[in-house]
């Protein structure tokens, strides 16, 4: 059984070193390989999907985003926090990695909304309260189970509205492709994907009282996520 708190220590040091430059990279607009090109491509196109979603849940609550506190949990180099805040609402971004932090609030006050974002560096089952949205993207992919199931059970709990992730579904293709990347230079890899099956990912959101509306899979090179929806009932 995987040991937690060692599996996240070691996520942390590589998102605090070789993995913030390599994802700052591919995150921003700096040069870079074919494959993070792809993943480039495919981030972007599944944040887009995701802040769509968003936009279409808050017209259906009859509220105001400036009403609204949100999670970025995993908030990377700070995008989708950014969006968040740039929509009206007060948002809470957590990261494991500290350089990702830094990295982020730098980005949030170049943006010009540093005072609607609280930038933590720190553990994502620390963070406690009540959000209207929570959004975990490209986080989750991370952890097997049962680590993926605890830390979105923590999420699910935290969420009063809307909640928004990714996981990586388990297909035979992805499987492939990623043993296939494992001969990749290793500068080119990406992290190792921990596959989910999507009735586990189902259960553990109905678990915790919040109903799974869509999945859509975004699909780019490397880049194979699936986008989940998952409101408050």
């Amino acid at each position: 059984m995987i040991d937690v708190t060692r599996h996240k220590q070691q996520l942390r040091d590589y998102f605090d070193g070789d993995g913030f430059r390599r994802w700052s990279a591919i995150y921003g607009d700096a040069e870079v390989s074919r494959v993070r090109r792809t993943i480039r491509v495919g981030h972007a196109r599944m944040l887009a999907r995701a802040e769509a979603w968003l936009l279409e849940w808050i017209g259906t609550t009859g509220r105001t985003p400036l009403a609204m506190n949100a999670l970025d949990a995993g908030c990377g180099t700070g995008v989708f926090s950014i969006m968040l805040a740039q929509h009206g609402m007060q948002v809470t971004a957590v990261d494991i990695a500290p350089q990702m932090v830094a990295a982020a609030a730098d980005r949030a006050r170049a943006a010009g909304v540093a005072q609607r974002v609280t930038f933590t560096a720190g553990d994502i089952e620390d963070v406690q309260g009540s959000f209207d949205v929570v959004a975990c993207f490209d986080v989750l992919i991370h952890y097997p189970q049962p680590a993926f199931d605890q830390l979105l059970s923590h999420l699910a709990q935290c969420t009063c509205g809307l909640l928004l992730f990714t996981y990586a579904p388990y297909e035979p293709l992805l499987a492939a492709m990623h043993w296939i990347g494992g001969f990749f230079p290793r500068a080119h890899r990406r992290t190792e994907i921990q596959m989910i099956r999507e009735n586990d990912v189902r259960h553990t959101v109905a678990r915790h009282g919040l109903r799974v509306g869509r999945i859509e899979p975004i699909r780019s090179g490397f880049y194979h996520v699936n986008l989940v929806e998952a409101t408050r009932e």
